[in-house]
């Protein structure tokens, strides 16, 4: 494996796989290198991260992180193959960085990287993409559980969802035998009970809330607006209103309205 061929596998845009590959051919690696290694470590990960970002100094358009993650990512693979983890749930994880610039480039027109903050998670072989969903190992005082993720590509079908949790029982029943009877949870504005409001009973948003108990309304906040609406933007008057549930929500916040990213444990598997 190489990054040529990592930047092929996950479909990586052309034109930021050619600024990649001139980045990586160029650059000395030797001391980003040891700092990334601290992402294999939960705790450590943040710190390692800040000071990558810090070593590089300005980078307008995170390719230099990118790049600096495409390569750790690389030593991510081994450790993949030396647990026996299907190619599959590798390529289908890192697939995460051709998503998000695809995510930035409908919102602002350029392809950039700027999810650099998040990505630790899968190159540091903490966070898995299975099926449709993103599985999370959280390490916790009270017992490591399993954070799920809705990536914005999903199929969030309830036939789906089902068939991801099923395969990622076994998944962690296969490679991380301690995390097979882990708690499942789920901190998202997905789980803002208030939807209900905005959707019919049938629907997958719906479908997926009622399989969790919520135990904490959580914080408020407005991060799901580039997820809904596709934009940036916080001027809600100027929010579009394409489907069922922009329309709805849009109401919902001009009315002086909020949502708040709850947490929910599931209910069962």
């Amino acid at each position: 494996m190489n990054i040529t061929t990592l930047c092929d596998k996950i479909e990586l845009q052309s034109c930021v796989k050619e600024k990649v590959l001139s980045f990586t051919e160029n650059f000395d690696f030797q001391k980003i290198d040891e700092l990334q290694k601290n992402y294999f470590s939960f705790a450590n990960m943040k710190t390692a991260l800040n000071q990558v970002r810090e070593l590089l100094a300005e980078d307008t358009n995170g390719i230099k992180i990118l790049s600096c993650m495409l390569k750790e990512s690389l030593y991510t693979y081994k450790v993949y193959q030396e647990k026996k983890i299907p190619d599959e749930i590798y390529f289908a994880t890192m697939k995460c960085f051709t998503r998000f610039i695809n995510e930035t480039y409908k919102m602002i027109g350029e392809f950039c990287f700027d999810r650099w903050w998040w990505t630790t998670r899968q190159v540091g072989c903490h966070l898995f993409r299975i099926g449709e969903l993103e599985y999370e190992i959280v390490p916790s005082e009270k017992g490591d559980f399993i954070s799920l993720h809705i990536p914005s590509d999903a199929d969030f079908s309830p036939h789906a969802v089902d068939k991801s949790l099923e395969e990622a029982q076994k998944f962690f029943e296969n490679y991380f035998p301690k995390l097979e009877n882990a708690e499942y949870r789920c901190h998202s504005w997905l789980l803002d009970e208030q939807l209900k409001n905005m959707l019919s009973a049938n629907s997958n948003i719906v479908s997926f809330q009622n399989r969790f108990e919520i135990f904490d309304k959580g914080e408020v906040d407005t991060e799901f607006i580039e997820w809904l609406f596709n934009t940036k933007s916080k001027d809600f008057a100027t929010l579009p209103e394409n489907t069922s549930l922009q329309i709805n929500m849009k109401k919902h916040l001009l009315s002086g309205g909020v949502i708040r990213n709850s947490y929910g444990r599931m209910k069962k598997i």
